[in-house]
């Protein structure tokens, strides 16, 4: 590439200046508009390297610089794309979540953004810093005409291929965490970006990508498989005494998928009952009111979004069938929003529902997680989101993979990444509480090629060394007395 003295004219997305870069060293998103200095490359790395972030190669050899995706403008740190120069050799993320203020993942997005925030008090290697762009796929006319599918896959290619990074915490549903994965496995999006799923339980996800001898798969999640999950549910609907069992989900790959697990674990009397998103829960709700209810008839809904517990339950709230039966209410329902936009029309079901989760966040970790929260972010409550843990902890295994590509990789790909998540449930590492305070022994024990045995605000992260799947408890739930959140049930 040329480097000769050149005017650039530069636009970080929220500005116009001027610049004359006299050297190399200069990094500043900017273009040429000399007509004596144009910047040849043959990859987007080098522009990026050169220019800063949201530049790449184009298709006449020269760098140019990315149009910023109108779904993808929320960045971390804030001025991350305003001054790259402040950040020259930052490590980027990305994030793909439902960023919607009525019932969305905005918590799951800061929670990722205090992992950074927390890693990038000391840095990697001289300083080195982490970023991220979250990138949202909320269905809003506002926006565009996008679904949600179309806008997390081309939010995906967006950050993969426009914006080089390697590593995407989310999606945050595993009907949307296959449609990215399988479609950043192409060929053209090379080298293949590592996905880490808060959220995405599917037990149909665990064989998506599988490892290949040594080699890492580049599908993983912090959150663990719904497979424990429909046996202990099956166990618990058996145990209070239900003989026949409505089951109404979502045609996805998580809804779907839990409704298969459960019909194969509950023995028992079991009819299924799917909905697509044209129709919605109503029809399907509606023809289980039509069946006989009272003692031993239990109605299980599988929605794979907060939206569709709402739209459940707000209209079963009119039905006289669903207050005399048992309500059983996958992971999805666990979040308070469910509380506050179903209160009005539902609220006489409450004490028929039971709710069922997959691990039961606690310790020291969590609280702390909690804690450092509350004084980022003042005014939210991390607990209003039951995957804020998962989505923290999510972060932290991303910059733990990067440190690793540092220290032990020959570069910064998804694979690289990868291989230092195979390095966080070593039973010989060193034990280690997920946090700012322990990121300097992360460093330390991934120089010197150790593994080191984590444990994070979600819970033990115990990753199976072949199916690369972490495990934990189930916990059962109800809405509190209050009918301002949660309790477990023993």
């Amino acid at each position: 590439m040329s480097r000769a003295t050149a005017l650039r004219t530069c636009l970080p997305v929220f500005g116009l200046f001027a610049v004359v870069a006299a050297t190399a060293a200069v990094t500043v998103a900017c273009s040429v508009v000399s007509k004596v200095d144009y910047d040849e490359c043959t990859a987007s790395s080098e522009c990026r390297s050169a220019f800063g972030l949201g530049w790449v190669c184009g298709d006449a050899g020269l760098c140019e610089e990315v149009a910023l995706d109108p779904r993808c403008k929320t960045v971390f740190p804030k001025d991350l794309v305003k001054a790259p120069e402040k950040y020259p050799d930052a490590i980027i993320f990305g994030s793909l979540f439902d960023h919607n203020k009525t019932n969305g993942d905005l918590i799951l997005v800061n929670a990722a953004n205090l992992a950074i925030a927390q890693a990038n008090s000391t840095g990697l290697t001289d300083g080195r810093v982490f970023g991220m762009v979250h990138c949202d796929y909320q269905e809003d006319l506002d926006i565009d005409d996008k679904t949600s599918d179309v806008a997390a896959v081309d939010g995906a290619k967006f950050l993969v291929d426009q914006m080089g990074v390697s590593v995407i915490v989310g999606p945050g549903t595993s009907g949307l965490a296959e449609a990215v994965f399988k479609e950043l496995q192409k060929p053209e999006h090379a080298p293949q970006a590592l996905v880490i799923s808060p959220s995405a339980t599917s037990p149909s996800l665990t064989d998506i990508d599988v490892r290949d001898g040594d080699k890492p798969g580049l599908f993983w999640r912090s959150a663990p498989s719904d497979a424990v999950l429909s046996q202990v549910l099956a166990e618990r609907m058996v145990a209070k005494g239900i003989t026949t069992a409505y089951v109404i989900y979502a045609d996805d790959s998580y809804s779907s998928g839990l409704a298969n697990a459960l019909d194969k674990n509950f023995e028992p009397t079991l009819e299924r009952f799917g909905f697509s998103d044209a129709t919605g829960p109503v029809p399907a709700l509606t023809a289980v009111s039509m069946k006989p209810s009272g003692p031993g008839v239990a109605v299980v809904f599988i929605g794979a979004d907060v939206a569709q517990v709402v739209d459940f339950l707000n209209v079963a709230g009119d039905k006289p069938f669903y207050n005399d039966v048992d309500i059983f209410l996958g992971d999805a329902a666990y979040n308070v929003d469910v509380i506050v936009q179903t209160k009005k029309n539902a609220a006489t079901l409450y004490p028929r529902i039971n709710g069922v989760f997959p691990g039961s966040p606690s310790g020291t970790v969590y609280e702390n997680f909690l804690d450092n929260y509350k004084v980022a972010y003042p005014g939210e409550n991390p607990t209003d989101a039951s995957y804020s843990p998962y989505t923290y902890d999510a972060a932290w295994l991303a910059i733990y993979g990067a440190a690793w590509a540092e220290y032990q990789q020959e570069g910064f790909t998804g694979l690289d990444h990868a291989f230092g998540l195979q390095q966080v449930s070593d039973p010989l590492g060193v034990a280690v509480d997920l946090s700012r305070d322990t990121w300097n022994t992360v460093k330390r024990e991934f120089k010197a090629g150790r593994g080191i045995n984590i444990n994070g605000a979600s819970g033990e992260l115990d990753y199976d060394p072949e199916t690369e799947e972490t495990s934990a408890t189930v916990i059962f739930w109800k809405i509190n007395d209050t009918q301002t959140g949660f309790e477990n049930v023993p």
